[in-house]
């Protein structure tokens, strides 16, 4: 009987320890941890009103969890993050755009695969972010909102001219703008169809000029992530290449020879000018809806899909927006990952919505938002939205920058300033290699 007594402690004590054990380090809901967590948590344009009910939600499940969260500066934000995580102190979650991921890859440390199945991961999210986050079948990231072009218009602009609805397709595009524009005796655009054509004094000017190229059907990167921009594209026996047929049509708004021509760098900022009517086509984010409003709250416009070179083709848009990784310092990645998963939940992203109103990144979410007048047109952008891989996003968005000045300002044709793009691109590539 002693016998059994003393093997039936020994089971219990060994039972014990392998469940303890479970949970050390963080594991989950259902786990229990050794200890207090503590997880820090970084995120830029963020404000802790709208995620504090989400982290109480949170913790309320989990009281041995306290979640730190520090909203951070866009100015100094990779900087600080970069000179942390090499002294070893950065946080444990932190944000990174939308296209920094190869930049981070020896920085973060995806889900592990019992916690969320990449199946269940793809079926949830939209494409762009799956493309985004994830390598290899793993999960390195996750978004709680995606933001993706959409066309502005000023309907007071379109009346004066008799138009009706926004441009569907490029040539409609062309066609409206040239009942719209208007130029004084010097040159200046008084009055422009739309804001593109240029770099400096144009928002986002290069991810225009990535939507262009990607709906021609560019591919940016190879699968080896070599730069493919001027590579050729077959269609129908007919050869194009993509890359300068987008650095075309983008930059002909800006070229005195062409038709199209209607802004040059003498024009306003582009927000500016379509919020003081000077232009009545902004291709633009859902976020600087406010800041038009801000800008003139009396603005008679709307928003409408960006147009498509072809309706007959599927429809493509660009995505810009930021996601939450977790760190490969962290001590507590399950944990962490736990609470990430949480936060992008159906139930958790629903209640965030009513806060936050910004396109959803759950495809079961964009069916709820689609009908909604300020954000439904970018909720469903974001259904079509692509992106792409940068082995450096600044420098790559530099590149190509400077491949519209050099067609607009330094003689280059768009075939010339492509193939150097793509030259300086694989540069950039090998770089981090």
């Amino acid at each position: 009987m002693k016998q059994k007594t003393t093997t039936a402690k020994i089971f219990l004590a060994i039972f014990s320890f392998v469940f303890i054990a479970a949970g050390c380090g963080g594991g989950g809901a259902g786990q229990v941890a050794n200890g207090p967590v503590v997880l820090t948590f970084w995120k830029p344009f963020e404000d802790t009103e709208r995620l504090q009910p989400l982290i109480d939600a949170y913790q309320a499940k989990h009281p041995n969890v306290t979640i730190s969260f520090s909203k951070k500066d866009i100015k100094n934000y990779e900087g600080d993050l970069i000179d942390k995580l090499a002294s070893g102190s950065g946080p444990d979650i932190f944000s990174i755009n939308n296209t920094w991921l190869p930049q981070y890859m020896d920085k973060v440390v995806p889900v592990a695969e019992k916690s969320w199945l990449i199946k269940d991961y793809k079926s949830a999210f939209v494409d762009v972010v799956v493309n985004d986050f994830t390598q290899g079948n793993k999960i390195y990231g996750t978004a709680m909102s995606v933001d993706s072009l959409a066309l502005f218009y000023n309907k007071d602009l379109m009346g004066t001219v008799g138009i009706a609805t926004p441009p569907k397709t490029w040539a409609e595009l062309a066609t409206d703008v040239q009942k719209i524009k208007r130029a004084d005796s010097k040159g200046y655009f008084n009055r422009s169809g739309v804001a593109i054509g240029t770099s400096a004094n144009v928002n986002r000017s290069v991810d225009v000029l990535y939507l262009f190229m990607l709906q021609q059907g560019v591919v940016p990167f190879t699968s080896e992530g070599q730069p493919s921009f001027a590579n050729q594209l077959e269609k129908d026996g007919n050869y194009t290449i993509p890359g300068v047929s987008g650095l075309t049509f983008y930059t002909s708004f800006a070229n005195p020879a062409n038709t199209n021509y209607n802004w040059n760098t003498r024009s306003d900022y582009s927000i500016d000018a379509f919020a003081n009517g000077r232009a009545a086509f902004l291709y633009s984010y859902a976020f600087n809806r406010q800041t038009i409003l801000q800008k003139s709250p009396n603005l008679n416009f709307d928003v409408a899909p960006v147009p498509q070179p072809n309706l007959d083709n599927p429809s493509i848009n660009f995505a810009n927006y930021w996601g939450e990784v977790v760190s490969k310092q962290s001590k507590n990645q399950a944990w962490a990952w736990d609470f990430l998963k949480f936060i992008s939940s159906k139930e958790s992203l629903d209640k965030y919505y009513a806060q936050a109103k910004v396109p959803s990144s759950r495809k079961d979410l964009i069916e709820l938002q689609i009908q909604d007048p300020e954000i439904g047109v970018f909720a469903h952008a974001n259904l079509t939205a692509k992106s792409f891989f940068k082995p450096h996003q600044v420098k790559i968005d530099d590149i190509f920058g400077k491949a519209i000045d050099n067609v607009i300002l330094n003689g280059f044709t768009p075939t010339e300033a492509i193939e150097q793009a793509e030259q300086q691109a694989g540069e950039v590539s090998r770089e981090g290699q």
